[in-house]
């Protein structure tokens, strides 16, 4: 389902002190226009005065409001304000200035930015050029939002970019849409006059002609935006010149023009200063702002695109480096193994064909063969290996299938002369099985693994019970028993993960200097953890739980700055604390996040950077609040939840399109809302809500999201529908409340065993007290499929609703004595308990 963005909801602004605009009465400080009290003027432009502003209701915040230049006509400068205002309003983007009021003042409340302009910003930072490519691939995507909402900005600059510091990065927002165009992605879009600034006005903007201007006469600004910045990070000076003169310097022209069009002398010393902006961004901007737009990149989005190849070092589009360049650019990219990387590369092409051919040669030939296979086979664990992980960094996996089914071909192939080489084989199949899951190709990754166990098996047969050989093996089995997890065949899981922790078992005399054993132990426990806790065997999976925990501690305690180790800690205290919640164990799930935060936090004082350890921190935060929330304590879950939130929020920021932090973000504002309902304050529970599903409700295609992020949309929209209902709108509540089921119910329709989706149809569905006995029948069947599976509170809770809604109180006063003795009480629960009092025992 798919939604479109209409403008923000207008708070309604209060007239008072208006009409002094209109009257052209000067403004001053401490002045009260509606809502928003004047600070001070941050600056006058050709079109009117930004001032800072304090908004007093409803909410407190900083914002910036543009208001008119009296010395131009009214009529004009109103247009002018109507255009930014209705163009802003429209986009919410983290890298665009938000307009918080497109009511009644002419320009608007928008986002305070407290930074300085792109240009102050680099002048006194001095960025290095790594950084600066950074920052305009930022500023490009707040650009590419707005074209694919239909508006071309015409007067991209430094001074309309300005630079906030969100967790101590800079971030771009972009203003000042004054002079916007609606823009058809079809055709080109003509224009009266020429608007802009001339120094970053493309040709057919400068001279408009019938052919009009597109999306690429903001590319072109763009490029000249980046050689103004990256002379200002190198100190370059840039006086009296403009973008056609950069282009002139760029392409060592002999001559160049000055601002006023004036031809003039390259100066020498100027152009040997362009220089030392490296060749391939010289290349980029000269792309972005060639003459011919049809030569220009055809979109913001390419343009960024080959800044991140520049700081990636790959080949970047704008120049024609050809073979060598790439090798170049290959090479420092992987600078530290690029001696050894070049020798494996060349070894490639002969060690497939000399291993494949010379071992079935003469005995002399074979030694050679061997080390050339050896070297092939290295290649390959290195291409589909850490090669192949930076390619999933940039979603680039498809450039290296190729690879992989040649490899695959080779290795399957290839006979193996001794446990060695069989080992070092398996290896490399394993490598090509993990790549494999990563494109989502579970049943050849399945065969994959099947052969290298075939050649661990030789190994095993030729020498057993080595290291290398039982470190292999449970590698592999890791592996196997994953391939079905992901497919919820648990207990086929459970039967290859036990065969894993044979062999880390076995692994650990043999590895107790480096402890490499105790760890595959550990990680052998957790994984059998998931799959019992996935299969509702709760206190097996709470005694693995246990166990992994108990060993990675003891390891932790020898090396206590071991961050992997500890952040493995840290998804293993998740894992028992979501197994305790199962069981009814609410206080001591709460106990578990709460030291999952305190690993967290300890190790965020010295990585306070480190994005990980952030997001597995507002997690830990985000559940001690729903639990507390469950338990009664709605004054730790506002706290602790607003804490996440805060968290979540800065990290949607720094990556807007990573959707499961845009889910969690959303998931926190919906539990914020149900907290505040239930301390009984529904409008600041709309307020939360609204948030919530604003996030949920960009336009995505549903289709391709995950199950847990369509469930927590769903939910959201059920809360919506209960604070509506406590707001006495009872025709929307019921509105929400039908499109919440529905949801749910096309969820079940994916997978009618999945436990939380059919819990959610069951509070949903018994909340708004359904009549119909044949509806309730099917999710109460549904709930004691999955609760003789899983009879965790959740479970049993909703169970014990469709019963009192079916009058079936022996039931459901059964239930609910069993709930009563696991400790479980969810204030929703009371709530329903209370609605309905009487109806048990």
């Amino acid at each position: 389902m798919t939604q479109s963005h209409s403008s923000p909801t207008r708070p309604a602004t209060l007239v008072e002190g208006l009409e002094q605009l209109s009257a052209g009465v000067a403004l001053v400080a401490g002045q009260r226009l509606g809502p928003y009290r004047l600070v001070k003027a941050l600056g006058e432009g050709g079109m009117g005065v930004v001032w800072l502003a304090d908004q007093v209701e409803p909410f407190e915040r900083k914002v910036a409001i543009k208001l008119s230049n009296q010395k131009l006509s009214s009529g004009l400068s109103q247009a002018y304000f109507e255009v930014e205002r209705q163009a802003m309003a429209t986009m919410v983007h983290p890298y665009i200035a938000h307009i918080y009021d497109a009511g009644a003042l002419p320009g608007g409340a928008m986002e305070f930015v407290a930074g300085g302009t792109l240009d102050e910003y680099v002048s006194k930072n001095k960025p290095g050029l790594d950084d600066c490519a950074a920052l305009l691939a930022l500023v490009c995507q707040g650009v590419q939002y707005a074209h694919q909402r239909g508006l071309i900005h015409r007067d991209l600059k430094p001074a309309n970019i300005l630079i906030a510091d969100v967790a101590g990065k800079p971030m771009p927002k972009i203003i000042d849409f004054g002079i916007a165009i609606g823009v058809d992605s079809a055709r080109a879009v003509g224009v009266g006059g020429s608007a802009g600034t001339r120094a970053y006005m493309a040709p057919e903007q400068l001279n408009p002609n019938t052919e009009g201007i597109d999306v690429r006469a903001d590319v072109y600004a763009l490029g000249a935006i980046l050689v103004e910045t990256l002379c200002l990070a190198l100190d370059i000076s840039l006086a009296r010149l403009n973008s056609n003169s950069l282009r002139s310097l760029l392409s060592a022209a002999a001559y160049t023009t000055d601002n006023n069009g004036e031809r003039i002398a390259a100066v020498p010393a100027l152009r040997a200063q362009i220089k030392r902006i490296p060749k391939p961004l010289r290349a980029i901007a000269l792309k972005a702002m060639a003459d011919d737009r049809n030569q220009r990149y055809e979109s913001a989005a390419a343009f960024a695109d080959d800044l991140s190849r520049w700081r990636e070092r790959r080949p970047v589009l704008a120049t024609r480096g050809g073979r060598l360049y790439a090798v170049r650019c290959f090479i420092n990219r992987y600078r530290g193994a690029s001696a050894l990387g070049f020798l494996t590369l060349v070894s490639l092409v002969a060690g497939l064909v000399v291993a494949a051919y010379g071992l079935n040669q003469a005995q002399h030939a074979r030694a050679l063969a061997e080390t050339r296979r050896e070297q092939a086979e290295k290649l390959v664990g290195y291409m589909l290996g850490d090669f192949a992980a930076k390619l999933g960094q940039v979603g680039k996996l498809d450039l290296i299938d190729d690879v992989a089914k040649q490899a695959l071909t080779y290795l399957t192939q290839a006979n193996d002369p001794d446990a060695h080489s069989a080992i070092q084989r398996a290896a490399a199949l394993r490598t090509i099985g993990d790549l494999q899951t990563q494109r989502g190709q579970w049943a050849e990754a399945k065969k994959t693994f099947a052969v290298a166990e075939q050649a661990l098996d030789f190994a095993e047969s030729a020498e057993p019970g080595t290291s290398e050989l039982l470190f292999e093996r449970a590698q592999v089995a890791y592996w196997l028993g994953y391939c079905e997890y992901v497919k919820r065949k648990f207990d086929a899981a459970k039967v290859h993960w036990r065969r894993y922790l044979d062999y880390a078992q076995r692994l650990q005399p043999l590895t107790k200097s480096e402890g490499t054993g105790l760890l595959e132990t550990a990680s052998a426990m957790n994984n059998l953890g998931t799959a019992s806790f996935e299969n509702g065997e709760l206190k097996g999976a709470a005694k693995y739980f246990d166990e992994s925990i108990a060993i990675k501690n003891a390891l932790l305690s020898k090396n206590m700055d071991d961050s992997d180790l500890a952040f493995s800690i840290a998804r293993s205290l998740s894992w028992q604390a979501k197994t305790q919640e199962a069981g009814g164990d609410l206080r001591g799930a709460m106990r578990s996040y709460l030291n999952q935060l305190a690993l967290c936090e300890k190790f965020l004082k010295v990585m306070p950077s480190v994005v990980k350890w952030r997001y597995e921190a507002a997690v830990a935060r985000q559940w001690v609040g729903v639990l507390a929330l469950q338990t009664g304590d709605s004054e730790l879950a506002k706290v602790q939840l607003t804490a996440a939130e805060n968290e979540f929020s800065k990290l949607h920021q720094l990556e807007p399109a990573q959707r499961g932090w845009q889910d969690a973000l959303a998931n926190t504002r919906s539990s914020l809302a149900w907290t505040s309902l239930l301390s009984s304050n529904p409008l600041v529970a709309q307020q939360q809500i609204d948030k919530a599903r604003e996030l949920y409700e960009m336009p995505v295609d549903i289709s391709a999201m995950s199950i847990n992020w369509r469930r927590s949309a769903a939910t959201a929209w059920f809360r919506a529908a209960q604070i509506a209902k406590a707001r006495n709108q009872n025709a929307n509540a019921a509105v929400l409340g039908n499109r919440a089921i529905e949801a749910f119910e096309r969820l079940i329709e994916i997978d009618p065993t999945d436990r939380k989706s059919v819990v959610a149809l069951a509070i949903a569905a018994t909340a708004e007290d359904r009549p119909h006995t044949a509806f309730l029948r099917r999710i109460q069947s549904l709930l004691v499929t999955i609760s003789v599976r899983q009879p965790d509170a959740l479970v049993l809770d909703a169970l014990m609703r469709t019963h009192i809604l079916l009058r079936e109180f022996s039931e459901a006063s059964n239930i609910q004595s069993q709930l009563n003795s696991m400790g479980y009480h969810h204030p929703d629960y009371q709530a329903f308990l209370v609605k309905h009092q009487g109806a048990t025992p």
